[in-house]
């Protein structure tokens, strides 16, 4: 994963994607790594899985995340 952009997204408590109703949830997410343009990126979790999720906008993907912090949450 080193060619990679990442960002620490420590301050989320949760993130989800929804799949037309389909939902995935990822607790305690700390780490997301994507390529600029490409249409999946890896959500690292507090465990240290490491899950492959399509990006927003594809395959009909919409992400939502609670930020831990209530004075920020848009923390992207």
């Amino acid at each position: 994963m080193s060619d990679l952009d990442k960002k620490d997204i420590t301050t989320e408590e949760w993130r989800e994607y929804d799949f037309n109703g389909r939902i995935y949830r990822i607790e305690k997410p700390k780490t997301v790594c994507m390529r600029p343009g490409g249409t999946t990126h890896r959500v690292v979790d507090k465990y240290n899985i490491v899950h492959c999720v399509l990006a927003p906008g594809n395959g009909d993907c919409v992400l939502r995340w609670k930020s831990i912090d209530p004075s920020n949450p848009v923390n992207f």
